[in-house]
């Protein structure tokens, strides 16, 4: 490397100069608005939502409103502040130090792990409800893990060949959240009335007495907006981040709102399947072919969504590596696809680990409800470290505001510092009331508490330990060991 030691002379983190250097800039503005959608919209979760009725029109658009907003601003001012690989970990260590910084990356890399637990056990039901499959508790683990390591597999593949598949099935996407609504107003016309009648004064609840947990669930579905700037270093133009989170959040509007307004147009409350119940509308709708089709269809673009997810939360533990909070060995990159194949292989084995243990325990449902309540407080305690790096800059980097020329927040300092308030007011009562409010009526809510409230410990400890293991392994690394490994990195063929 032509300055090695320049991380620690201009204020600059190693992780924002190797991998600028090693990395190739593949992403463009769609691939980057179909990547901020697959990690950010699961099509299942509308059914979920809407299990709380017509109330869950209000709960979307107040999670849009103190929450996506917020977080899109703020992560795409920041992105432009600081263009570079690591996202929230290099916004945080900036702002709020190192160890916010790495407890920030860890949170907001940990939704890969559980959603490792969850994408291939909705998968394997979308699949069950195609093909008539009932499968057992050990054929429905291994099913699970098969299809964990086709992802793994397909995510070591060059970067923008995934990006290529992921963009072909963006389409399919946009086709199925049409047909969903089609179908139910298919549904309510056969029946002369939509499934869950419809009452404005439900549409327009505030009441959180009631509908906290619904609250809780629609943020769980809205995060992620900091996700692709973990890929800062791969955007073709950093400028393109802007078009990314403000197209990708209508798209997400858009497909959330009318794929939960047509389940509840064809589906009656009690009878709303959690998880498939987004392809069950075409069976209420008449066509039961379709429900195949598309329950197959939807599979398919979860493990593809999930392969992406893959690919983006690898190089969380590729900037740990480069930052000695995890053994160098992790920053070990595939000369030929550019992917940090090591972390991938973790990101892995750990989760194989977690679908193995946690789905032996309990029941399917009430273990994959409670992993998403627990992979909701863990992300949106990461949200922290990037809603208040916002307000943070404002002042401490008040200079380059002044002087460079980036996307920020409209409306100068006061605006920023309130739009962040709203979004760290959000985020608090989405933590409140996922812990306390269970995501389902069959859940007892001391179950629910002791399930999410282990997980998170478990993990935060985890976190803990890792960080302490980190600072000890770096220690022992000799500095000329160190210069000599990043030296390593930037001699990687082009």
């Amino acid at each position: 490397m032509s300055s090695p030691a320049e991380p620690s002379t201009n204020g600059r983190l190693v992780s924002e100069v190797v991998p600028e250097q090693v990395l190739p800039k593949v992403l463009g503005t769609f691939d980057l608005i179909a990547v901020y959608v697959f990690i950010i919209f699961f099509v299942y979760g509308s059914a979920l939502v809407a299990g709380g009725g017509w109330a869950s029109l209000s709960m979307w658009a107040l999670g849009f409103l103190v929450f996506l907003v917020p977080a899109g601003a703020a992560v795409v001012e920041l992105g432009g502040l600081w263009p570079s690989q690591g996202g929230v970990y290099v916004w945080a260590h900036h702002t709020m130090g190192e160890v916010a910084a790495f407890f920030g990356g860890f949170l907001s890399w940990i939704p890969v792990i559980l959603a490792g637990t969850l994408t291939p056990a909705a998968v394997v039901a979308f699949f069950s409800l195609a093909f008539g499959w009932d499968l057992g508790l050990t054929a429905n683990i291994v099913l699970q893990l098969v299809l964990l390591w086709a992802c793994v597999g397909f995510a070591f593949g060059r970067l923008k060949l995934t990006q290529r598949v992921a963009n072909g099935v963006f389409i399919f996407y946009a086709v199925l959240c049409v047909a969903i609504l089609v179908a139910g107003i298919v549904a309510a016309v056969k029946a002369g009335e939509s499934a869950v009648p419809f009452h404005s004064s439900d549409a327009l609840t505030l009441d959180f007495g009631t509908y906290g947990w619904l609250f809780g669930l629609i943020l769980l579905y809205l995060l992620g907006v900091e996700t692709p700037f973990n890929m800062g270093a791969e955007f073709v133009t950093p400028t393109s981040a802007k078009k990314m989170v403000a197209y990708g959040s209508i798209a997400l509007a858009v497909g959330y709102i009318i794929g939960t307004i047509g389940i509840l147009l064809a589906t009656p409350l009690d009878a709303i399947d959690p998880i498939t119940g987004v392809a069950k509308v075409f069976d209420a709708a008449g066509a039961p072919w379709l429900q195949g089709v598309f329950a197959v269809g939807i599979g398919i673009v979860m493990l593809t969504a999930f392969a992406i997810y893959q690919s983006a939360y690898s190089r969380l533990i590729f900037v740990s590596g480069l930052e000695q909070h995890l053994p160098r060995l992790f920053t070990h990159l595939n000369a030929r696809t550019r992917n940090p194949v090591t972390a991938l292989l973790l990101q892995g084995v750990i989760s194989s680990v977690a679908i193995v243990v946690l789905y032996s325990q309990q029941s399917l449902v009430t273990m994959f409800l409670s992993l998403q309540g627990a992979l909701t407080i863990l992300w949106l305690a990461s949200g922290y470290c990037f809603l208040v790096p916002v307000i943070v800059a404002r002042w401490k980097y008040a200079d380059r505001y002044a002087e460079e020329s980036f996307w920020r927040i409209p409306g100068g300092r006061w605006v920023a510092v309130a739009l962040a308030g709203v979004g760290i007011a959000g985020t608090t009562a989405g933590i409140y009331y996922t812990f306390t409010l269970p995501f389902s009526a069959d859940i007892a809510k001391g179950t629910w508490m002791t399930n999410v409230g282990v997980i998170c410990a478990v993990t935060l400890i985890v976190a803990g330990a890792v960080f302490l293991l980190g600072r000890r392994s770096a220690a022992a690394v000799s500095e000329d060991e160190r210069l000599a490994h990043l030296a390593t990195l930037d001699a990687l063929p082009t």
